[in-house]
């Protein structure tokens, strides 16, 4: 039995349309399955849960949408050992699936499910939040705090990102927007404690980037050396550049380069702590659950079991 999680309206209505193409397969081959959909923010988080105490035994979950949806999935499961994942993408960055080179068709990566020949163990991030009543969060493939985070919280609520997903070119909203802030962002002064040792601080921070896998926002190659499986994160810390000079580094990330400037900061580590001059926004896997000055992040060694 496979267990259906579809966001409908992932890159516009993308999703609604995959499920359909996917939905006549499984019936033309005369699968086992349960199918429900997301009707809101969160709502992914809820319907796992249920799956999860509603049914005995190994339960093969198959996410239908963008990074967003498998992360609130994730977030809805406390025992992984319990979950085979599946996951046939439909989001406007489908970061995760990039890293896993799964295909973008759905009926290809539906032929995957269905007939696996391979199978990985990954990691996922944790963030813990210190100074707000919040419950610790899950993220498959990135976080951030500082101005990625303020790029995904725009992009939330940009229009213009519902409309270039029609055309299939939602991730230029990123580059819109990541260009505008440049321009606002207020960096902040930083403190790092890696590891529950060694503590650094830096002034004029632009971002700290606490990566499972080498690509956010919508393929910008933020943590090339990155490696999903091997317990560790793939941290990049961005501080003392001035506006032209962050403009200038931005290209540099869509191919990995940016990890060869002075300004930057690259390394991995099991666990992070941060800690800002100001209330700043931090993101999941491209969600901004909050706006806070102090986390802690972490990464849980092989535990998400995906079919690729």
């Amino acid at each position: 039995m496979y267990h259906f999680i579809i966001n409908p309206k992932s890159s516009s209505g993308r999703g609604i349309q995959y499920w359909w193409t996917v939905k006549s397969e499984l019936d033309k081959q005369q699968i086992r399955y349960t199918a429900v959909f997301t009707k809101h923010t969160g709502h992914a988080t809820e319907l796992t849960r249920t799956i999860c105490s509603e049914n005995n035994g190994i339960k093969n979950i198959v996410i239908l949408g963008g990074d967003g949806t498998f992360n609130e999935v994730i977030n809805g499961i406390d025992n992984f050992n319990e979950v085979l994942f599946g996951y046939i993408p439909s989001g406007s960055s489908n970061d995760l699936a990039r890293s896993l080179k799964i295909p973008k068709d759905p009926i290809k990566a539906l032929s995957n499910i269905l007939k696996p020949t391979k199978f990985k163990y990954l990691d996922y991030g944790l963030i813990t939040f210190f100074d707000e009543n919040m419950q610790p969060r899950k993220f498959a493939c990135s976080s951030g705090i500082g101005y990625d985070a303020n790029v995904c919280f725009e992009v939330q609520s940009s229009p213009l990102k519902k409309r270039l997903n029609r055309f299939g070119a939602g991730k230029f909203v990123y580059i819109a927007i990541a260009i505008k802030q440049l321009i606002t962002v207020k960096p902040s002064n930083v403190t790092v404690i890696v590891d529950g040792g060694k503590k650094d601080t830096y002034d004029k921070v632009l971002l700290v980037s606490s990566m499972i896998h080498k690509y956010e926002g919508g393929g910008l190659l933020m943590a090339p050396h990155a490696n999903p499986s091997d317990g560790k994160l793939s941290v990049c810390l961005v501080h003392g550049l001035s506006p032209l000079m962050a403009f200038l580094l931005l290209p540099t990330i869509f191919t990995g380069k940016h990890v060869n400037y002075k300004a930057v900061e690259a390394f991995h580590c099991s666990e992070i702590e941060i800690i800002t001059d100001k209330d700043t926004s931090v993101h999941t896997d491209g969600e901004v659950p909050s706006v806070c000055s102090h986390i802690k992040v972490s990464c849980i060694r092989e535990q998400i079991r995906m079919i690729l």
